[in-house]
């Protein structure tokens, strides 16, 4: 597995717009340019390691999968959790 600079842009964009902010908001959070979240969300630049780490912190996720897309098993459970979650909630509302 290699790193893959478009495909690590489309992750942060994709998890950008689940957290639902702006490009604005992410880059003022990042402390970056907009210019730069812009070039790195269309895999034309990446990240510095630091920023990459500030990335992963943010979303809470890890670099394994921020920088391969690999998910690694904490990240498979916690997807696992969420969804039971969910059904509970849901069961909860009917009763």
């Amino acid at each position: 597995m290699r790193f893959d600079i478009m495909e690590c842009g489309i992750r942060i964009r994709a998890m950008r717009e689940d957290l639902h902010y702006t490009q604005m908001q992410f880059a003022d959070q990042l402390n970056i340019s907009l210019d730069h979240l812009k070039s790195i969300e269309r895999g034309r630049r990446a990240c510095s390691l630091d920023l990459m780490a500030q990335i992963a912190l943010t979303y809470d996720v890890s670099l394994d999968f921020l920088i391969l897309g690999k998910k690694s098993q904490t990240d498979a459970a916690k997807e696992k959790l969420a969804g039971a979650i969910e059904i509970i909630e849901q069961a909860k509302r009917m009763l």
